[in-house]
């Protein structure tokens, strides 16, 4: 598979501070790469040093083979960004600002095209300052896809949207993986990470601790499966039969925890066939539970680590 960025011991101090240690990572052509990590962790640093915008301390980073320092230009005109803090024309309408940027760049905006693909022409006259959160995130990508790029860099993306703008996003998001662009995504939302990734990096405190698909770092740190019954005590007694782990949690249900999808199979049918009045959930490893166990914590909604 072809390699779109190579990253080697990539590492950027500012004065006694290091904000990305040492950290080495590949991102694949037509894939979707998330960095995630908490506030601070280093993202947005390795965001900009790859598009350009800063020069690292140490190490190297390659965007098509090019070098990050000594051949800039040759990346930018390939790549397209949306930043954290994106910002534009309030009163400008969606179509103005498009174009603007299509002026900036000296290419024709094929207007009609990106802003279909976006769900945006039909609010094309609508003014900026008019739209809802998610549409002016959209609108961003539009302004970022002006240039026909490659390769699509989206830092924080959904920060601040309400759960159905987010999973809107996320439609659109993967509707421009489809159309052949390569997107490199930080956020530190780990259902995100699910829903979009082909792989992912989990960085904390300028280091990579761990990368891998989703399924390979859920497989690897997710831990056990779960199935949580409410019902009375022949539930605890049909668990026991498959599992020496079993234990009662708040609510009063009974919780067997399980190291495979088989033995959890083999564990559910007696207990469908014993009540139909029983309540039954398996609980999977998720992304969740892979941040806590390689990172020590979990992120909040604000994206800060709690320990």
């Amino acid at each position: 598979m072809k390699k779109v960025i190579e990253v080697e011991k990539l590492t950027k101090r500012y004065g006694n501070v290091t904000a990305v240690n040492g950290i080495s990572f590949d991102v694949f052509h037509g894939e979707i790469f998330s960095l995630v990590g908490p506030n601070g962790a280093g993202k947005t640093t390795t965001v900009e040093i790859l598009e350009c915008l800063r020069k690292p301390t140490s190490g190297t980073a390659k965007v098509f083979g090019f070098d990050v320092v000594r051949e800039e230009r040759k990346i930018k005109r390939r790549i397209g960004v949306m930043p954290q803090e994106f910002n534009t024309f309030d009163r400008l309408t969606v179509r103005e600002n498009v174009e603007l940027v299509a002026k900036i760049y000296g290419v024709k905006a094929g207007l009609k095209q990106t802003l279909e693909s976006l769900g945006l022409w039909g609010l094309r006259d609508k003014k900026y300052e008019a739209l809802s959160g998610g549409m002016k995130r959209r609108v961003g990508i539009a302004m970022a896809l002006v240039s026909k790029p490659e390769l699509l860099f989206l830092d924080e993306p959904t920060t601040g949207l309400d759960p159905q703008a987010r999973r809107e996003l996320w439609e659109t998001i993967k509707s421009l993986k489809k159309m052949g662009v390569t997107i490199f995504l930080t956020t530190h939302y780990m259902e995100e990470v699910e829903a979009l990734s082909d792989r992912a990096s989990i960085i904390v405190k300028g280091r990579l601790l761990s990368t891998g698909t989703v399924d390979e770092l859920v497989s690897k740190y997710g831990g056990e499966m779960k199935i949580v019954v409410k019902g009375d005590k022949r539930a605890r007694e049909i668990l026991k039969k498959f599992t020496k782990n079993v234990s009662v949690d708040e609510s009063g249900s009974f919780v067997g925890t399980f190291q495979s999808r088989e033995v959890v199979a083999r564990a559910l049918l007696p207990l469908y066939r014993s009540s139909k009045k029983y309540k039954i959930n398996v609980v999977e490893p998720s992304m969740e539970d892979v941040f806590l166990r390689v990172a020590g914590g979990k992120i909040d909604e604000r994206g800060e680590l709690i320990s």
